[in-house]
């Protein structure tokens, strides 16, 4: 059973931006009876792991919010929503199992919208692939794996077993092409509102899509090269 828990995260001490103030609004009018708990450096100790601590450093507050938004409902157990998600209809008739997944895309679990138990051994399955893991490299660079990859390949086993929602229960927006497809078995639209990637980086994840990550390395290489981007 999962309890009625809303767990999202916060850690660049900013204003909240008024796009994700909105989303945040659906939250309290589909779930008033749940408990929120916002997750920053108040609440979670940064430094207690080398993962959060070096991505909290480079202000990649998502990747750091990676390992937070799952130590939260291994915790405590309840749904972690990112902030840029819009709630459709309550929660309630998903609350009965262990777990609350659905599919980002076909290899790749959505990480915007999920739930859990307290202590459920999936969830720290998934925590387990953070220790002692460096988020900064010994080449200077930063492990920006997505975490719904990370999801898939963690939980290889678990989705033999577990029920898993299709796109439009959890997501219900194409990452790449923007479409939102909403029906009666939509509870959230993720709105992939980016914050760790910008534009240009945006792009970039949609040709490496199509033409492959090594070919789309080598035409950013020569794009610096020629100090079209830097």
């Amino acid at each position: 059973m999962i309890p009625k828990i809303i767990h999202y995260c916060w850690l660049s001490g900013e204003p909240i931006p008024w796009q994700l103030q909105i989303c945040m609004a659906s939250w309290k009018k589909y779930l008033p009876e749940y408990e929120f708990m916002m997750w920053d450096t108040q609440r979670f100790d940064i430094n207690s792991l080398l993962w959060t601590k070096q991505a909290f450093e480079a202000k990649k507050y998502a990747f750091a919010a990676d390992y937070i938004r799952l130590y939260a409902v291994y915790t405590y157990g309840g749904i972690y929503l990112d902030m840029d998600v819009e709630v459709r209809q309550p929660f309630d008739f998903l609350l009965d199992e262990d777990c609350m997944l659905g599919y980002e895309k076909e290899n790749g679990i959505e990480a915007g919208v999920f739930g859990g138990s307290k202590k459920a051994p999936w969830l720290k399955k998934c925590l387990d692939y953070y220790e002692n893991r460096a988020f900064l490299s010994a080449n200077g660079t930063f492990d920006m794996r997505p975490l719904p990859q990370i999801m898939f390949e963690c939980l290889a086993e678990e989705r033999k077993t577990f029920r898993i929602y299709p796109n439009e229960y959890l997501t219900a927006k194409s990452y790449e092409t923007g479409i939102i497809t909403i029906t009666e078995n939509t509870y959230a639209v993720h709105h992939f509102a980016g914050s760790w990637h910008g534009r240009r980086q945006k792009l970039f994840k949609i040709v490496a899509r199509i033409i492959g990550n090594k070919a789309t390395q080598h035409i950013s290489a020569f794009l610096k090269q020629i100090h079209i981007i830097k």
